[in-house]
């Protein structure tokens, strides 16, 4: 191809946008902040001593902080996950709306705490809090919540109250909330891209509900669904952990969204729970409620532990695609568990999927290659017809039937892959099984492989590898690819791999991953067809075509 003045301008101008957009970009908010210390919850809880008095329930997976006086679950730690920095624990804080985890309230009229009459901890089983509580009226009534801390990062609660007075009690708007739980970045430090900060529920009627938790920017009317419905389950969820509560029996969505402040930047924190509206509780009567709430990583098999549905809470992909990626996922971690390394596993799977694909792949390429070979005389209609496009589309269409070309026979094998590829590229960008894991000199899949940094006059230049190689090999294989003899075509196609350098950047190495081991199958693909088929796509003399 020859770098005429125009094709050396628009390189320079993309080499330009590759330095300067990212802190443009980030500017305007187009693409996530760098996270900075001060930001991460984690760094936050871990500097600041944990309320007294104070309850500790803790298993391999979960460290769960009780404060007796409010009966609620005020930090939820979890050694296995640290923040951006590596050296605290992620914390998804309850103290960030002040209401915490499993704490029992009326909405409508707050209690006040008449004492603390009995606590049993039990580090091998769990955790029981009985207190005397007054409502607005002076009623009074003990409120008994007992806590069992289980495998794969569940928490049971039974909630039991007892009327102490000879009158009947009534809640009117009676609240077990299930937690809450902001984006991501927030409790990580990490840069995110896709935050997929969202409320999910399963209504009675079998509807699945979900909800976008929204930015400062909005009003959170489209968060809110009105009138609340009776759900079997629900839950808030982030890109990678989620907050979910079910009960015995269906109950009321209760549904919360609040904009916190407290830290640099302001994050919509959403929460929801049980509700049970005038709630009455007969002269010494007694009535308990049995709960069941997840609290963890966005772990299919442990999702599918708490209940068969709230894998949908992954939210990997759209749609149908959903299904392909969770399924991806699956196949992903079963690699792991045979070759113990999520980078070799990446590498299984992409060969696997194209490997299945080979077939529609070579036969797209072989199509390409005849296109091609037809072009000058393509060319030669157009200029011949260019006054008269029927006759120009009529000879055209004539010209492909007698060579045996179909003009969708490069484009439709290829749009066949397209839902996998992006499922693939949805299960590698959402699975926190990447998160921290490192290969090669990759300190983290789910993160860009950056090796170092170059420090410039206005911004540091980080240097990601493994996006330089996916690049380097679209130029290498867009180079192989048949293309058409039309000037400004090659210069699209040119363009593409700079293009897909400015916007991909900053992809997790998984992904670059991914693309590059993509890529160079395509090459060393076309390389084994270039020595079967001649130009004109078809099998040379003496070619065996095995």
């Amino acid at each position: 191809m020859k770098f005429d003045k125009e094709t050396f301008v628009f390189i320079a101008v993309c080499v330009v946008i590759l330095i300067v957009g990212k802190p443009v970009a980030r500017q305007f908010g187009l693409i996530p902040k760098d996270a900075e210390r001060d930001d991460s919850v984690a760094v936050w809880t871990a500097e600041h001593p944990q309320p007294e008095p104070f309850r500790i329930l803790r298993n391999d997976r979960m460290i769960l902080t009780f404060v007796p006086e409010t009966g609620k679950i005020d930090r939820i730690a979890f050694p296995q996950y640290l923040d951006s920095t590596r050296k605290y624990r992620i914390d998804l804080y309850q103290g960030l709306t002040g209401v915490g985890a499993f704490s029992v309230f009326d909405a409508s009229s707050p209690w006040t705490l008449v004492k603390v009459e009995s606590e049993k901890l039990d580090d091998a089983k769990g955790y029981t809090l009985t207190r005397r509580l007054r409502n607005a009226s002076g009623g009074e009534f003990l409120l008994t919540q007992a806590w069992t801390l289980e495998s794969d990062y569940r928490v049971s609660c039974a909630v039991t109250f007892r009327n102490a007075t000879a009158i009947p009690l009534v809640f009117s708007q009676l609240v077990v909330n299930g937690g809450d739980l902001a984006p991501w970045a927030m409790y990580s430090g990490d840069m995110v891209r896709i935050p997929s900060h969202r409320m999910d529920a399963l209504t009675v009627a079998g509807k699945y509900l979900d909800k976008k938790a929204g930015t400062e920017k909005d009003d959170g009317s489209a968060f809110y669904v009105v009138p609340p419905p009776q759900v079997e389950w629900a839950g808030v969820g982030n890109k990678f952990f989620c907050s979910l509560l079910k009960a015995e029996k269906p109950f009321t969505l209760y549904q919360n969204r609040f904009l916190y402040c407290g830290l640099k930047e302001k994050n919509v924190v959403a929460e929801v729970g049980a509700q049970y509206p005038n709630f009455l509780l007969g002269p010494n009567g007694e009535a308990t409620f049995e709960f069941q709430a997840y609290y963890g990583p966005k772990i299919i098999s442990c999702l599918n532990g708490f209940d068969p549905g709230a894998a949908r809470v992954m939210h990997l992909a759209w749609g149908p695609l959903d299904y392909l990626a969770r399924g991806l996922l699956w196949v992903l971690v079963a690699l792991h568990g045979l070759i113990g390394s999520y980078g070799v596993a990446i590498i299984v799977l992409t060969l696997v999927v194209r490997g299945l694909f080979y077939p529609i792949t070579a036969k797209a390429n072989a199509s390409m290659r005849k296109m091609q070979t037809i072009q000058p005389k393509m060319k030669e209609i157009r200029e011949k017809y260019k006054d008269n496009p029927q006759i120009q589309m009529s000879k055209m269409q004539e010209l492909q039937r007698t060579e045996g070309v179909n003009p969708l026979g490069g484009c439709l094998p290829i749009l066949l892959q397209i839902p996998v590829f992006f499922a693939l590229y949805a299960t590698l960008d959402g699975a926190v099984e990447l998160r921290q894991v490192s290969f090669l000199w990759a300190k983290d899949l789910a993160a860009a492989d950056t090796v170092m940094t170059i420090p410039l006059y206005f911004l540091n230049l980080p240097i990601n590898p493994l996006a330089l190689i996916m690049t380097g090999l679209l130029v290498v294989q867009q180079h192989m690819t048949p293309m058409s003899v039309d000037p400004m075509h090659k210069k699209m196609m040119l363009a593409m791999p700079i293009i897909m350098l400015l916007f991909l950047y900053d992809l997790p190495s998984g992904l670059t991953l991914y693309w590059s081991v993509s890529n160079l199958f395509s090459i060393i693909q076309m390389r084994l067809q270039r020595r079967h088929y001649n130009d004109q796509g078809t099998k040379p003399a003496g070619a065996s075509g095995k």
